[in-house]
Formats: C-alpha cells, structure tokens, sequence
C-alpha cells in the first residue's frame, strides 16, 4: 500500500510540474531563424542579357587565349591571359544566377561565333594583335551597354551585381586594348618614318 501511495504521490507531482511549465511564467519559445530575404525572379530581360554574356564571355576567351601562339608581343601576351581570366571568372558568374533559376549556358560557341574565332587563329604576329585589340575594343557594343544599363534598375540583385561587374570588367579592357593600339600605332609610325630618313 506504501507503495502504491508513493507512485500517487510521485504521478500528481509530475502532473504538477508539467502544469506548472505550460504557466504564464514560462519562458516564451525560441525566435525562429533569420531567412535572407528573397532573391527576385528573372525577367525576361534578365535571361537576354545572361545569354548575351554567356556568348561574349565564350568568344572573348577564346579569340584571347589565342595570343599565346599568335601574339609575337610579350605585352599583347599579357593583356590577352588578363582577357581571358576575367571573362572566364565573369562566365562563372553568369552561370551560378543562371543555375539558381533553373537556367543552362550554353555549351559552346555557336557556328557563327566559332567561324569567327577560327578566322581570326589563322592570324599572326601584329596582324592578329591588331584585329584582338579591335575585337577587345569592340565587345562593349551599344546594344550590350544600353542592355547592361538596363539591368542596373533590374529587380533581382544579382543581375544588378553582374551588370556593374561587366560594365566595369568591359571599360578596364577597352581602355587598355586602346592604349595599346595607341602605341602599337605610333611605333608603327615612328618607325616607318625613320625608314625614310
């Protein structure tokens, strides 16, 4: 009988406890984890612009990663290696938003892409420092600014982030492929003055 009064005793002062646990007293429950706030779908001009780079990054490298046999410029060599990393490292860029939507890059050049790079590998020495140069100059087309203008308003952040990326990636490269066409041009003339002396 002691027993059973005993285990009464012990179940009513548990049933206690827990009532007691459940009061106005108890502390309030844990806050719930921060979530990062929504990243905005892709617009339609969002996806245009990704594939727009997606193509430029892909010819750009490759038309630069030709220097190393078709460049007799140790200068031209160097610039060229700068092209093609950034455009590479930008690619990965547009891949990754690219992937978070559900999207695919493409897998390689398009046929009239790689005619144009194949045109250009059968350059050498300054003729194909001239025509990379111009290729670097003219990647930042009016077309591709205005469309990169446009994304800087885009609703989703990392669009916004890659547009101002490539914008600035693209003047670094312009402004560096002119600077050496300015040089290679007054070398050119420079020399082919003292020829005539």
């Amino acid at each position: 009988m002691k027993v059973k009064t005993h285990l009464t005793a012990l179940a009513s002062l548990s049933l206690m406890l827990g009532v007691s646990a459940c009061g106005v007293d108890a502390p309030p429950p844990p806050p719930l984890p921060s979530t990062s706030p929504a990243i905005s779908p892709l617009s339609t001009q969002d996806v245009a612009l990704l594939q727009q780079l997606d193509s430029l990054d892909q010819v750009q490298g490759a038309i630069a990663s030709l220097a190393v046999a078709h460049s007799n410029s140790d200068v031209v060599k160097a610039f060229a290696t700068t092209v093609a990393s950034d455009h590479a490292t930008n690619r990965k860029a547009v891949a990754q938003i690219a992937t978070a939507a559900n999207l695919k890059t493409s897998s390689g050049l398009n046929a009239a892409d790689q005619a144009r790079v194949t045109a250009i590998g059968r350059l050498y020495g300054t003729a194909y420092d001239r025509v990379f140069l111009r290729e670097v100059v003219g990647a930042g087309s009016s077309a591709l600014n205005s469309d990169l203008k446009a994304a800087a308003s885009s609703g989703n952040g990392n669009v916004k982030t890659l547009a101002s990326d490539t914008t600035t990636m693209l003047t670094s490269h312009t402004n560096q492929a002119r600077d050496l066409m300015g040089e290679r041009t007054i070398r050119h003339h420079r020399a082919h003055i003292g020829s005539r002396r």
